[in-house]
């Protein structure tokens, strides 16, 4: 694989000509190193011809008038072998590309060209570089080239857009949380001043996308168009059917996504499905499309709608078959106006029947906000509760596969359900009655040795300023392999707190802090290899 090179040529009026070396000196040396304008430039003599570039490598900075140089004029660094075409800067070993200027030698000079390219020709050969980088995920190089189109004048934002249009075609099953964790990346990153810490950050988001569609062919999207109709829309999506949805969401490329949001809503919470990821993904679209443009709505949708094809339907279970039932007994007064108190304990450690009841129960004379608050307390209580032998285990069946995900999923998922509902009000009892779900679900593995007072007192947040700086040292660097695991603590902390800036009761306030706490205090158990083994052979067992 080879990458261009930007463009250089010796014939431009415009150019500035600075001498360098003499041109009997080099010739009787082969090679030098000078400085002009700031820059280290490397100097060679290759068949008669003098050849200029930046000396240092663009891997990791070893001085190339050092390395070797062939009769291909091909320059290799001896630091890792990287090689370049010393005539184009094409690099032949697939990584970024080298420097060139232009170079002549007039009288008993050398003299070169060092200016930089026009910023516009060098954000575009960042961008074209950035793609080579994501294509191989390679995480160091793209932390490069975001340096350089910063260098040039632009933000991640322009990397997130170009991106977006690229890759959002390679994910098989629709979005994922790379594209959902990059705007919560890019906010994050809006709030810091250190420079490294920034490019972390967009570091982060790019990387996730390229590890997600690693290695992935093209999974076309369908063109075919007709004029948008949200029943049509929502008929196709509950029938599965993602060309016909497509064609209704195609028809709607000139409405803002403001316009489309409400049947989308609809369509996230028709069902109980996909640990909540369809309202979730739907609320960081809305962010993404809100900060980078019109240009990303419809590639992000698109992906979004086939996760919601894709997505489980849980709700069709027997274990939350109920939900139906309560969703068409949601008390037909409740208009979010009550008065009553609601006691998180009226959730906590009560399975999915009972969670349904006292949700629709509490509904009827309660204040929405008020029914939310104590969902979300103790969907965060559950979290300080979890079982995390649970998780360790390697014995536990396949219905039994939980994890920190599944309790984090609740904080999020809830907080989705307060944006989303305020901004669409007849969607709260759907919100309500998956949220209760979630809680309902998550009991059946809490530490039966530990209360809900004695989680509280353990993981208890006394200073919420030094506590967010802790978690924002964590996940700026979080020492994970897996991407799924630090970007769900990214997005519950982050949740979390933007959730107690839109006013909790003290209670709430304690409780989610401390559940961010201790998931951000616990050790992720990365791979299973026991428990797959061991499932695996219990399941072709039982084939027989």
């Amino acid at each position: 694989m080879q990458t261009e090179p930007q463009p250089s040529t010796t014939d431009d009026p415009a150019a500035q000509w600075e001498r360098a070396i003499a041109w009997p000196r080099l010739q009787t040396q082969g090679r030098a190193a000078v400085k002009l304008g700031g820059k280290q430039v490397a100097l060679f003599v290759h068949q008669g011809q003098v050849h200029a570039c930046n000396n240092r490598c663009p891997h990791e900075g070893y001085p190339l008038v050092e390395g070797a140089l062939g009769d291909d004029c091909h320059l290799t660094c001896h630091w890792h072998n990287w090689t370049f075409d010393l005539a184009s800067g094409a690099n032949l070993y697939g990584g970024d590309a080298l420097r060139i200027y232009p170079a002549k030698v007039e009288g008993d000079a050398v003299w070169v060209d060092t200016r930089e390219p026009p910023a516009h020709e060098r954000i575009a050969h960042a961008l074209l570089q950035l793609d080579a980088a994501m294509d191989e995920h390679d995480v160091p190089r793209i932390a490069r080239e975001l340096a350089r189109l910063a260098r040039a004048g632009a933000g991640p934002e322009q990397a997130l857009v170009h991106a977006t249009l690229r890759y959002h075609d390679r994910l098989r099953y629709g979005m994922t949380h790379a594209f959902a964790g990059a705007e919560v990346w890019l906010r994050l990153r809006d709030g810091l001043d250190d420079d490294v810490q920034r490019l972390a950050c967009a570091t982060d988001a790019l990387a996730h996308i390229a590890f997600d569609s690693l290695r992935e062919p093209v999974w076309p999207f369908d063109s075919a168009s007709r004029d948008w109709n949200a029943a049509a829309f929502l008929a196709a999506v509950e029938a599965q059917d993602e060309a016909a949805a497509l064609a209704s969401l195609n028809g709607a490329s000139d409405h803002a996504f403001d316009e489309l949001e409400a049947p989308l809503g609809q369509a996230a919470l028709a069902h109980f499905n996909d640990f909540g990821h369809s309202l979730i993904y739907l609320e960081h679209i809305r962010g993404l499309v809100t900060r980078l443009g019109p240009a990303v709505q419809a590639p992000l949708l698109k992906a979004w709608l086939r996760s919601v094809v894709y997505a489980t339907r849980e709700d069709l279970l027997p274990d939350f078959r109920t939900y139906a039932d309560a969703l068409r007994q949601w008390p037909s007064a409740s208009a979010g106006n009550g008065s009553a108190v609601v006691a998180a304990t009226r959730f906590e450690g009560h399975g999915v029947r009972a969670c349904l009841e006292a949700t629709r129960v509490a509904a009827a004379d309660a204040d929405v906000l008020a029914v939310h608050a104590a969902l979300m307390q103790a969907a965060a209580t559950h979290l300080l509760r979890f079982d995390e032998q649970v998780e360790q285990r390697s014995d536990n069946g396949v219905a039994d596969n939980v994890g920190w995900l599944d309790f984090t999923h609740a904080i999020t998922f809830g907080h989705a359900v307060r944006l989303h509902c305020t901004r669409h009000p007849t969607r709260w009892p759907q919100g309500l009655l998956q949220l209760a779900m979630f809680v309902g679900r998550n009991s059946a593995y809490l530490d039966a040795g530990v209360t809900a007072d004695d989680a509280l007192r353990r993981w208890a947040v006394q200073d919420a300023e030094a506590f967010d700086a802790r978690c924002l040292a964590q996940v700026l660097d979080p020492g994970l392999a897996l991407y799924i695991l630090p970007v769900h603590r990214l997005k519950t902390w982050t949740a979390v707190r933007d959730h107690i800036a839109l006013g909790v009761p003290d209670g709430t306030a304690q409780a989610l802090r401390a559940a961010v706490n201790r998931l951000f205090s616990i050790r992720f158990k990365q791979r299973h290899a026991l428990r797959t083994a061991r499932q695996a052979l219990a399941f072709v067992a039982k084939e027989g």
